[in-house]
């Protein structure tokens, strides 16, 4: 199964980014004007585009923004780029009149280029060459600045890519509504270069095989609906030919006495880990849907070994919860009071807990001993690597819910990812 592929849209004030989202997605996503600064916040559109299939357009700030506002902005831009697969910076063709200009936009699209693939365009603001055409009746003099000015403007671009550090990049013309075609085709060509298509179960499979789901129905299920890594995960069994029966914990044993055939793998909700591994028949294995989001979506060894760490754990030791998306805590909240009991009650009941929730961490990460994420299935897999990088980079511990769960439960080398 492929996720959604995070294309951000990078660039200064009014250099068209907006206009380009909405031209890329053909519909008025962006709020347009002549206005510098227009963008404010991160505005994010998700699509369904021929060719390229599920994306996400995010349309950012610009990053010369200025004043105590406008760094608060440039910073949300930045964090923007730890969930894109993809970039486009867009510069406008008047930014070669302008060194310090230039000198600026090649020192974003160095960082940008850094973190992730990032494709180059030039949106025409002006047309040169009409306004020599305009000016044909205009005084001899005034025709060879003309021309003097088109020579240095051809001699600037073609230094464009010794400037960027690129190979090619694109020539459009937003407000004349020229260069679709050719930025998409960019896009579906990067995205080939990267794409990985990582299964999120069926790798644990055959075909033919019946696989029990175990699905959660406590007070945290949203009503009238399953939770997204139960439908995605449902999908790509289907789609690959499993036998896919979905039962609640306190139907299980019923379910498993009505089969013909034991199951080749039962993926339950980690909190019910302890009570499916007593009921589940030897033979089959043993998963969780947060188990297999957290191979699907980030580095399955490094929470291994987060959750090892959970055993050096003290009375002086600070946890982090980190939740993916923000949601109103309700009672027996699995992050915010079953996890913390569960580590009060086997590791330390001293073990002080902190809370955070959202796209970016907003803590001095440092300060902890480990931290411990949701499934993060509100992410993307480049945004969930990008929080484990940043973990590293402070020198601690990440694991995430369903890891967590299984280790405390002494399960860990028992079940399978």
């Amino acid at each position: 199964m492929i996720e959604r592929t995070h294309i951000g849209i990078f660039g200064p004030r009014n250099a068209g980014k907006s206009s380009l989202v909405n031209l890329l997605t053909s519909q008025e996503v962006s709020i347009v004007s002549n206005v510098a600064g227009t963008t404010t916040d991160p505005v994010s559109k998700p699509i369904e585009i021929n060719g390229l299939g599920a994306c996400v357009f995010i349309d950012t700030a610009g990053y010369d923004d200025y004043g105590a506002l406008g760094e608060m902005r440039v910073t949300k831009t930045k964090e923007v780029l730890k969930r894109c697969d993809i970039a486009i910076f867009l510069i406008p063709n008047t930014i070669f009149e302008d060194k310090e200009k230039l000198q600026e936009a090649t020192k974003w699209f160095t960082l940008i280029k850094e973190r992730c693939k990032t494709i180059l365009a030039i949106n025409q603001f002006r047309d040169t060459r009409h306004e020599t055409r305009d000016t044909r009746h205009e005084t001899r003099d005034t025709r060879h600045e003309i021309r003097d000015a088109r020579h240095e403007t051809r001699d600037a671009r073609c230094d464009i890519k010794k400037l960027f550090g690129v190979n090619e990049y694109i020539d459009i013309n937003i407000a004349q509504k020229q260069g679709r075609d050719e930025v998409l085709k960019a896009i579906g060509f990067v995205q080939s270069q990267y794409q990985q298509e990582i299964s999120i179960v069926t790798h644990l499979v055959k075909p033919t095989d019946t696989v029990v789901l175990v699905m959660p129905q406590d007070i945290q299920a949203p009503k009238g609906r399953l939770i997204l890594p139960q439908v995605q995960t449902i999908r790509e069994l289907l789609d690959y030919g499993c036998t896919t029966i979905c039962t609640t914990t306190a139907k299980l044993a019923q379910t498993l006495d009505g089969l013909k055939n034991e199951p080749a793998l039962i993926v339950t909700d980690s909190q019910d880990f302890k009570t499916v591994y007593e009921l589940k028949p030897e033979k089959a294995k043993l998963t969780s849907f947060s188990v297999l989001f957290a191979r699907w979506k980030g580095d399955i060894d490094e929470f291994i070994q987060g959750a090892e760490s959970l055993s050096s754990l003290n009375e002086n030791s600070r946890v982090l919860i980190a939740e993916a998306c923000t949601h109103a805590p309700l009672a027996e909240d699995i992050g915010r009071e079953k996890i913390p009991a569960l580590i009060h009650k086997k590791i330390n009941p001293n073990i002080k807990f902190d809370i955070v929730s959202g796209h970016d961490w907003n803590v001095d990460l440092s300060q902890y001993d480990l931290i411990i994420h949701c499934g993060a299935c509100m992410f993307n897999r480049t945004q969930m690597l990008n929080k484990i990088k940043d973990v590293k980079f402070h020198k601690t511990k990440i694991t995430n819910y369903g890891i967590t769960i299984a280790y405390l439960n002494g399960i860990i080398d028992k079940i399978t990812w």
